[in-house]
């Protein structure tokens, strides 16, 4: 069938492999199929929709409302939201069901949403598990000893990180799985030792590779195929490999800049993949791994029988229109941070931890059989926080699905609108880039609260800096150094240092924010061109667009090129 996006009117199709996957999920109650209606948005808007929801980067300063403590929290100052650090949060000094109350017929839903997740708590930043150490971490859990990493996990002894995943010493990386001692580095998995490289995959003791699987002891070199002893391309003796890298000196910072630029030039010269991932069966989309069965995705690893995800890794299963994390999760639509052992999730944000049969839910832990609940753990058969026994629950929540059908509701996330963060503080913003007149033309807010300047006894200009690590003195601690593309303030970490010193490696020029957008601006964008093979000629859908240089051919034709 056919559809009309109702948010930019662009004409998007819904095939019956989709409408048979909405009857699956739609929920049941007393024998009746409650059915879940074809998307009104098309696949953009409706991711859009769901990053707009979360501000996964910017803190601001706050009080929790229980024990007085300075924390840092993602909701700014103006939402006027009470927070709660998370010990406060998970404690029995509350209770989320004191805020519940009636569902009003008369109204729309979306409306009483709102009100209810004004009203309620919510906890400081999103933390889960045990965590030592690491109170500045975001959208993460697991962790010890880290330092300004989102969306990871099990991490250690890890800092400025997005998308870490069971990583050990990693610093300055975008989606780092399963590594250890890797420094700025995009879309890495099994890697040790690794500098400045990108879609790698098994390499170690290695430095400004580009496509490379299981090789070591290589530098500067691209399409590299289980080898050792590389050297720009070129295959040399041990002897010979170790003499070259006699004149490598990655702690100077415009020999790690120029090598940056050398690898681009020979990126030029090299044929690529129409798509990034591997070990893959029946799949559509990019930077996907060991997936079977899904389609129109992207960044997503160990995942079957599912459609339209992002960033959804270690574990999921018959999934739909999902925004981040996995971790076990199944037969879910329509969910913006979800994961962790949860089962049948429909239109919630951030349900986390052993979650199963929630519709409409906002930030809630260990719950299940609730309906319109916000800020809320370890609680079963509750509407808008309200507590209900089995039966009423399973009487009242058909009526207000009806309810919801009736308003054009029902089927529908939570609206951007709903959401407490500026546009331009999410990544929506990144993947889909809006001016502030066009933001607030639509109803959706904007937030220009600056960041604090940090305090220090000395500012300086990044190109000031001494070139080399060797030159840098232990007070630039308390300096604060001018980004040089940006012009913000930031400041060096006493464990950061210790890492560029211990791997002798230049201390970045740019801000952590920047240093964020470069790696970001490195990986393909989530948009598909139609292209010919470089090589056969084949139509291919790939995310490098026909404007691009790189030389792209069809996995066929690589596969029989580069292996």
């Amino acid at each position: 069938m056919k559809n009309t996006c109702s948010n930019c009117l662009t004409g998007f199709e819904v095939i019956n492999e989709d409408l048979a996957f909405y009857d699956r999920v739609s929920p049941i109650f007393g024998g009746k199929k409650y059915h879940i209606p074809a998307p009104t948005h098309c696949p953009d808007c409706r991711q859009q929709r769901r990053l707009a929801l979360a501000n996964e980067r910017f803190f601001y300063s706050a009080t929790c409302g229980l024990c007085q403590r300075k924390v840092l929290t993602e909701h700014p100052p103006h939402s006027n939201k009470t927070v709660y650090c998370r010990e406060c949060w998970i404690s029995d000094r509350w209770d989320p069901r004191d805020y519940g109350r009636e569902v009003d017929f008369s109204r729309p839903m979306f409306e009483q949403f709102q009100e209810l997740w004004n009203d309620v708590p919510a906890q400081n930043l999103l933390i889960e598990g045990v965590n030592e150490n690491a109170e500045y971490i975001h959208y993460a859990g697991f962790s010890k000893n880290s330092y300004l990493i989102m969306h990871a996990d099990f991490c250690e002894d890890c800092y400025y990180g997005y998308g870490f995943k069971k990583n050990k010493s990693c610093v300055d990386g975008f989606y780092n799985l399963n590594c250890e001692l890797c420094y700025d580095c995009v879309d890495v998995n099994g890697c040790y030792d690794l500098t400045a490289s990108q879609d790698c995959f098994n390499c170690s003791s290695s430095a400004f590779l580009r496509d490379c699987v299981g090789s070591k002891n290589c530098f500067l070199s691209v399409g590299l195929r289980n080898k050792e002893y590389v050297f720009k391309n070129e295959q040399l003796t041990k002897e010979a490999y170790e003499a070259r890298m006699r004149s490598v000196d990655l702690g100077s910072h415009e020999q790690y800049q120029q090598y940056k630029k050398e690898l681009k030039v020979l990126e030029g010269q090299y044929k690529f993949k129409e798509f990034h991932g591997h070990n893959n069966e029946n799949c559509s989309g990019d930077y996907l791994t060991n997936c079977k069965n899904v389609h129109n995705s992207f960044d997503c690893e160990d995942v079957e029988d599912s459609k339209f995800l992002y960033q959804i890794v270690t574990g999921a299963k018959n999934n739909h229109d999902i925004y981040q994390y996995g971790l076990n999760l199944s037969e879910s639509y329509e969910c913006s941070i979800a994961g962790n052992n949860g089962y049948h999730l429909l239109f919630s944000h951030n349900a986390h931890v052993n979650c199963s049969e929630l519709m409409y839910c906002w930030f809630v832990q260990s719950s299940k059989n609730s309906f319109g609940c916000f800020n809320m753990h370890h609680k079963q058969y509750c509407i808008l926080n309200k507590q209900y026994s089995k039966e009423e629950y399973e009487a009242l929540v058909p009526k207000i699905i009806e309810h919801m059908t009736q308003t054009g509701e029902w089927g529908e996330l939570f609206p951007i609108r709903m959401s407490p963060f500026g546009y331009n503080k999410t990544n929506a913003q990144m993947y889909y880039p809006m001016t502030k007149d066009e933001v607030e033309a639509k109803g959706w807010k904007w937030d220009e609260v600056p960041t604090p300047a940090p305090q220090s006894d000395k500012k300086i200009q990044a190109a000031q800096l001494p070139d080399h690590i060797d030159q840098i003195p232990d007070d630039v601690l308390s300096w604060a150094i001018e980004c040089e593309i940006s012009g913000k303030l930031f400041k060096l970490t006493p464990q950061e240092l210790k890492f560029y010193r211990e791997n002798h490696l230049p201390i970045p020029r740019r801000a952590p924010d920047q240093r964020h957008l470069d790696r970001f601006a490195l990986r393909n964008p989530r948009q598909f061109t139609d292209r010919e093979c470089a090589k056969c000629q084949k139509a291919i859908q790939t995310t490098y667009s026909n404007e691009r240089p790189e030389t792209v051919y069809c996995e066929g034709c690589y596969t029989e090129e580069v292996y």
